[in-house]
């Protein structure tokens, strides 16, 4: 017995579905029977991938205090001094 089951997914209002749903339609991606280098099947993909990571780092604030220019100075004046860096 074979079973084929399809999917229509409207990749333009990805923004509009749940992050459960999201998830499953990358496990469904990821789990595509196409062949390596269906062009369908890459851009499915990766807007449903693009859109997670879009989503996370949304949510995600970049951390700007460990990497500031004022740390070079305070490093090579603690170092000038003779102190740890």
């Amino acid at each position: 017995m074979k079973t084929t089951i399809t999917f229509e997914v409207d990749t333009d209002s990805l923004d509009g579905y749940t992050d459960q749903y999201l998830a499953h339609l990358w496990h469904i991606s990821q789990a595509n029977p196409a062949p390596f280098g269906d062009n369908a099947a890459c851009e499915f993909a990766e807007r449903v991938s693009r859109e997670i990571v879009r989503r996370f780092l949304a949510t995600s604030p970049p951390d700007l205090w460990h990497h500031q220019g004022r740390h070079i100075d305070t490093a090579r004046r603690l170092a000038q001094e003779g102190g740890a860096a």
